[in-house]
């Protein structure tokens, strides 16, 4: 006999039965059954076609399982816009309201859709280690949701269990998006992200498969586990040391639920002078290098954070005629893609691949074009700081403001609103070879000077800026003190509009002495005049 059946939001699922067969555990509508064949369209092994659930039932196992916690701790897959969980959580979210619990949320980077689900139904007490939802961050500045910043190399290993430890117990579950599942574990999609630390450390684990997400991938997957006090064992950018999956101990998996959506990143903005500006003088600074011998002709892996300056960075590379590139980063965008289609990139080794829908569709139907130069990783991987280092990585981040003396802000406006976070920008200027930042020296049509006296709040001290590149020119920060940082800074990477402003802070500034000269009366001078006449440049 055939039964065909449904759960709420799913595909229909084909069973074949027995006359005569009695199932213990009722599916749907008193329908009984025992052989999932169409078990999410073959991408679930059939002996765990059992563990295909619908989500709303899964949610309330789940909040009976944890006997009413009263503050449940969710780690999820995902980093940037790629590989979140979309179905899980809002019917997790559904449930503990009902029970009055609240969610520790905790991901590999920024999970925007499900962070806009999870806002709207206001169980979130706590939230780790970077987002990038409006809602979400107003929240956190709310004082609603609390939150704290962490550098995402050490997050998922070092920092979350002992924060786990002291606040739930240990991590509840983990969700993780996946392409496919096999009887050793889970293929994820798009991104790895902090799922493989969150399956080991969870007490369930919940597998979302997106039948959207192309299979392809599979194949470019490395997964592996840093060793406490152990190297990791990679030497070059395209080595693989790990598994192609994430594996997961018989057992751990409670439920299996459908997932559907494509994730890709936005379309880049076409860069316009003050993007292109900075590009030129970042690509004059490095064949500069390369001319002294400091550098090789194929520089060292390079690592970009996402944006508009960034491609442009990455363009002006290409009409260089570079050659042999390769990219140990956390995120794989459309540039660098582009450079490698053209012959001028050789690999790369992310976390997430945050293409455009275009490259993503070319990607999932040319995977064999790609699989020898594309490797996804774990997030506390690509972020080691000692994989960083014995690569020699060129890292290029950017800043929202530096001061005159190289201290980098990254995360907050005026001192107190952060933005989303610190990201990986930290790991990568702490290991890096040449740590590079950039910025547009200003923003807002001139109200804002990216150069201040001071910066409101610290991400990258000083120590880990070698370089600095804006529209107006370099500053090559490497051996230089703090006095000589800050007239360079002034003379080359400052806009002209706030020079004279800036000369004025450093002059007072310097009749106090000391190694690092500060006149603290009018440090926030610029920070001050913004926030109460809307430009830094009124009333200094």
């Amino acid at each position: 006999m055939i039964h065909i059946f449904s759960y709420r939001n799913t595909l229909p699922y084909i069973l074949l039965l027995p006359a005569s067969f009695i199932f213990p555990y009722p599916l749907v509508d008193s329908t009984w059954g025992v052989i999932i064949v169409s078990c999410l369209e073959g991408r679930v092994p059939q002996p765990l076609c059992g563990l295909v659930k619908d989500p709303e039932s899964l949610a309330r196992e789940v909040v009976r399982l944890l006997q009413g916690k009263r503050l449940v701790s969710m780690g999820t897959s995902g980093f940037g816009s790629v590989g979140y969980p979309k179905t899980f959580p809002p019917f997790l979210g559904d449930a503990l309201r009902e029970t009055g619990g609240r969610l520790v949320v905790l991901t590999g980077a920024s999970a925007y859709g499900m962070d806009e689900a999870l806002v709207e139904r206001g169980v979130v007490a706590r939230r780790y280690p970077y987002q990038n939802n409006p809602r979400m961050r107003q929240l956190i500045n709310d004082g609603i949701v609390a939150f704290q910043d962490y550098h995402l190399g050490e997050w998922p290993r070092i920092n979350a269990p002992a924060i786990l430890s002291r606040l739930t117990g240990g991590l509840d579950i983990a969700v993780v998006e996946a392409s496919r599942v096999t009887e050793e574990g889970i293929i994820p999609t798009a991104s790895v992200g902090a799922g493989p630390a969150w399956v080991d450390q969870a007490r369930y684990v919940i597998v979302e498969v997106n039948l959207d997400a192309s299979p392809a991938l599979e194949g470019m997957h490395d997964i592996y586990a840093p060793k406490p006090g152990e190297p990791v064992p990679i030497r070059r950018v395209n080595d693989r040391v790990g598994l192609p999956y994430i594996p997961v101990p018989k057992g751990k998996i409670l439920g299996i639920v459908e997932s559907r959506g494509i994730d890709h990143g936005g379309e880049p903005a076409e860069p316009g002078p003050v993007e292109k500006a900075i590009a030129e003088n970042l690509l004059g600074f490095l064949e500069e290098e390369v001319e002294r011998g400091l550098l090789p002709k194929s520089l060292y892996p390079l690592e970009s954070g996402v944006g508009t300056v960034n491609d442009a960075v990455f363009k002006a590379l290409r009409e260089a005629g570079f050659r042999g590139l390769t990219a140990w980063t956390e995120v794989v965008q459309d540039s660098l893609i582009q450079l490698y289609q053209e012959g001028a990139m050789d690999y790369m080794s992310c976390t997430s691949l945050m293409l455009t829908p275009g490259n993503l569709e070319y990607l999932y139907s040319h995977p064999g074009e790609f699989k020898g130069a594309v490797v996804l990783r774990p997030q506390d991987v690509t972020n080691n700081i000692e994989v960083i280092r014995r690569l020699r990585v060129i890292a290029i981040n950017t800043a929202v403001e530096v001061d005159i003396y190289g201290n980098v802000n990254s995360t907050h406006i005026l001192g107190s609103r952060i933005i989303n976070g610190i990201g990986g920008s930290g790991d990568f200027a702490r290991g890096a070879y040449l740590s590079v930042f950039i910025a547009p020296s200003t923003r807002k049509n001139g109200r804002i000077s990216s150069i201040v006296p001071m910066v409101t709040h610290v991400d990258t001290p000083d120590h880990d800026v070698d370089v600095l590149v804006t529209d107006q020119g370099v500053c090559d920060l490497r051996g230089l003190s703090p006095r000589e940082k800050a007239e360079l800074i002034i003379e080359k990477c400052a806009h002209p509009d706030y020079r004279d402003l800036l000369r004025k802070y450093y002059e007072k500034a310097l009749k106090y002495g000391g190694h690092v000269p500060v006149s603290l009366e009018d440090a926030f001078t610029l920070h001050v005049n913004l926030r109460d006449r809307g430009d830094m440049r009124l009333g200094a």
